[in-house]
């Protein structure tokens, strides 16, 4: 048993290593197929690491300056490029040429927001949200790959792409800037809220010259959450949960996915003091706790490293705990796509989420939203 319980203790803390990045969710690690991280972007719980500079205030703060002046155009005209200077959120100086065309994507706020802005990615990382029908679908397949895992992506892929900027996850992606020297500018990003995604989302637009499109993706975000904000009845209680194995965590109320939801349903998950797993908020959890807040709707996102991995609520079946929740007694378990709910992050994402959370809970509600 002492084995057991040590062997268990081993692969919770590869789980976690994983699932963190050290500090923020790289629930863009493994396949992320939720038999069904997302999600969130997730996108597992990502140390809020709130004492940073926030993705979002680098956004807003340097939006301006990302903006080409009606003098830089004209040098534009002349052969000369624009160049905007800006600071990442590990307050780290970047310069880069506009409008910026070309763009490696090491996390998968980077794919959301590309699609947003009706750009395509110079090259991605395999398993993550281009593929899915919302996103790239079938035209991922022509997308540039980058090779190696999440955490050590292949930088040769990365070069022969060509990008302008390559934009990675904080607490995972920070290593791989000396090696991007001569490549590109690596931009590190990390929202903490859906804030703080809409903001990066405005200065991808400032960086791309695609202004325009980000305006009509924050409004098409900000309609739905509005709507179902203002008339949810707010009587249900859900929990997202994540993880591979029974070893799990949740997202709390202080998470990118988890605050969002506290906004149009009850969300009875405090945030943590201490942060953890694939986004900020995110915390290592056990049935007994859920038990005792006991929610309507569980929404699971599963990560799988092997073809043979079971969704996270199948292996929960044996359990006692599990069978005693309101939620498995009333069929309201539902496995999500870990793509999108635990590694999306960005705007879409978070659109995708608040629908499929929201048709689950109240769907005459969502009827109308979507009419």
């Amino acid at each position: 048993m002492y084995h057991m319980r040590k062997r268990l203790g081993i692969v919770f803390l590869i789980i976690a290593a994983l699932i963190s990045g050290c500090s923020s969710v790289p629930q863009e690690t493994g396949t992320e197929t939720a038999t069904d991280k997302t999600n969130p972007n997730a996108e597992n719980a990502t140390p809020k690491a709130e004492e940073a500079t926030s993705n979002g205030e680098s956004a807003t703060s340097n939006g301006e300056k990302a903006t080409p002046s009606a003098e830089e155009a004209a040098s534009n005209e002349e052969g000369k490029s624009a160049e905007a200077t800006f600071k990442d959120v590990t307050g780290t100086e970047i310069s880069v040429a506009l409008p910026v065309e070309k763009v490696a994507c090491l996390t998968e706020i980077c794919v959301d927001a590309l699609v947003e802005l009706g750009l395509k990615p110079a090259a991605v990382t395999a398993g993550g949200l281009a593929p899915e029908p919302e996103f790239y679908g079938e035209e991922a397949a022509s997308l540039g790959q980058i090779g190696g895992s999440f955490f050590e992506p292949n930088l040769e892929d990365i070069s022969l792409a060509g990008p302008d900027l390559v934009i990675g996850l904080e607490g995972t992606h920070e290593g791989l800037r000396e090696g991007l020297d001569g490549i590109a500018p690596l931009y590190i990003v990390q929202p903490r809220s859906m804030q703080e995604s809409i903001e990066f989302l405005q200065h991808m637009g400032q960086l791309t010259g695609r202004i325009a499109e980000a305006q009509a993706a924050e409004k098409r975000l900000l309609d739905k959450f509005n709507f179902y904000k203002e008339h949810s009845p707010k009587d249900k209680t859900a929990l997202v949960m994540y993880g591979s194995d029974v070893n799990f965590g949740i997202d709390t109320a202080g998470s990118l996915v988890g605050s969002m939801l506290a906004e149009v349903t009850q969300y009875p998950w405090p945030a943590p003091e201490a942060d953890g797993g694939h986004q900020a908020g995110g915390m290592a959890y056990s049935l007994e706790k859920v038990l005792e807040n006991d929610p309507d709707y569980i929404f699971v996102e599963t990560f799988t490293f092997s073809p043979d991995s079971q969704p996270l609520s199948e292996q929960f079946k044996t359990n006692p705990l599990w069978s005693r929740l309101r939620a498995v007694k009333n069929g309201q378990v539902h496995e999500m796509r870990t793509s999108v709910w635990a590694s999306g992050r960005g705007t879409r994402s978070l659109g995708i989420i608040l629908d499929e959370a929201m048709s689950n809970m109240y769907p005459e509600l969502y009827k109308k939203a979507v009419e």
